[in-house]
């Protein structure tokens, strides 16, 4: 499964820190793609052109323009974990998104296919898998049988409190 990139600063020293949809944020050194690729070359020369560093649609990657592009497994097979977002911890909406998204993709299904087998729509499958949604109980219930899967949900402590 790709890991799709959720944001991507570009810093200073022409790293990336990107933020994945699991939570993670790695940083990507951009020395390699700089070095040895001629059309990166622009992105040394304009610092300003670097930092303004885009996500993809659906988050399968990075751009600049059309020509400079890093795709996201790219971006995660080399990137270095710096950290674990607060924010991700926080949105189980973001948590949803991507534990659908992996469960999909684990059973080899597209959205369309999963809308055909569920009776969900697709475009409201892929707001689930892009944390814009709030779905009921009953319609993750539909989603896991349609993958074939159990729906488990549990409460758990925060990690966080003292007890």
């Amino acid at each position: 499964m790709t890991n799709k990139i959720i944001s991507a600063v570009g810093k200073d020293d022409f790293s990336l820190d990107v933020e994945f949809m699991n939570g993670e944020v790695k940083n990507y050194n951009m020395d390699y793609m700089l070095t040895r690729f001629p059309q990166f070359q622009n992105l040394k020369e304009d610092k300003k052109l670097f930092k303004d560093v885009k996500v993809d649609a659906g988050g399968y990657g990075v751009s600049w323009n059309d020509d400079l592009d890093v795709d996201a497994q790219t971006l995660w097979e080399d990137g270095i974990l710096i950290e674990m977002s607060k924010k991700a911890k926080a949105d189980v909406n973001r948590l949803l998104a991507y534990r659908l998204s992996l469960a999909r993709e684990t059973v080899g299904m597209t959205q369309k296919e999963l809308a055909e087998k569920t009776g969900i729509y697709q475009a409201d499958i892929s707001k689930i898998e892009r944390g814009l949604a709030n779905p009921s109980v009953s319609t993750l219930k539909r989603l896991a049988d349609g993958l074939n899967m159990n729906l488990v949900i549990e409460f758990k402590p925060k990690e966080d409190v003292a007890v």
